[in-house]
């Protein structure tokens, strides 16, 4: 073999092949809150989507894991999280776990919950329950923050538990969610809409803000 050639194969063999995107992430697949009754089924929407991105949120400033956001899967199930395309959102995203959360309100009374999954196999592999010490509609913001806390003693995702922070006033939240549903229908119009409203109800309300800007609002 010629000197030259040795060079280049010399260099080839030296040169790191680029990885994969590593799946050592965690991901918010969305908050199913079918069961639920005291609001109409569009405010829970709302609330699910608003409580999702809180969470992902919330274990961003927590987790030793990498929080890799996802869009909400598409569902003509009310109250229903597509398991299956969350999945294969979060895996695409370099995801390795799946957080799926759950909200029972009745007439006011919650109760959550969020299951770890295995997004490449499905495996279940834990179900943190919320914390006992938030059961009304009004703490929904406190008890997403409480579930996050929760979820860091789970292996893969690590981290600490933070401080509980300020409640958001369920207005707020409505309001913040149906920013997300007509963003993600492409109405940045409403988007802003709904989310200053969100912001004049809650002025600390640092997702809502960041979504008002990211509309352009």
């Amino acid at each position: 073999m010629a000197p030259r050639s040795q060079l280049l194969l010399a260099l080839a063999l030296a040169t790191p092949i680029p990885a994969l995107a590593a799946q050592d992430g965690v991901s918010v697949g969305g908050f199913e809150t079918h069961g639920s009754v005291g609001l109409d089924r569009g405010d829970y929407d709302a609330l699910g989507r608003a409580m999702a991105a809180l969470l992902s949120s919330r274990l961003g400033e927590r987790a030793a894991a990498r929080v890799v956001a996802i869009a909400p899967a598409d569902t003509r199930r009310p109250g229903r999280v597509n398991i299956a395309a969350a999945r294969d959102a979060a895996s695409r995203a370099g995801a390795k776990l799946l957080v799926v959360g759950s909200l029972l309100d009745q007439y006011g009374d919650i109760q959550l919950e969020a299951r770890l999954i295995d997004a490449a196999t499905g495996e279940p592999l834990a179900v943190v329950r919320g914390d006992p010490a938030y059961l009304k509609r009004e703490q929904l913001a406190l008890a997403v923050a409480a579930l996050a806390d929760q979820l860091t003693a789970q292996p893969g995702v690590g981290g600490r538990p933070g401080s509980g922070g300020a409640g958001i006033p369920l207005d707020a939240l409505l309001a913040f969610g149906r920013g997300l549903a007509a963003e993600a229908d492409g109405n940045r119009a409403a988007a802003a809409t709904a989310y200053r409203a969100a912001v004049q109800a809650a002025p600390g309300f640092s997702e809502a803000q960041a979504a008002l800007r990211r509309v352009g609002g």
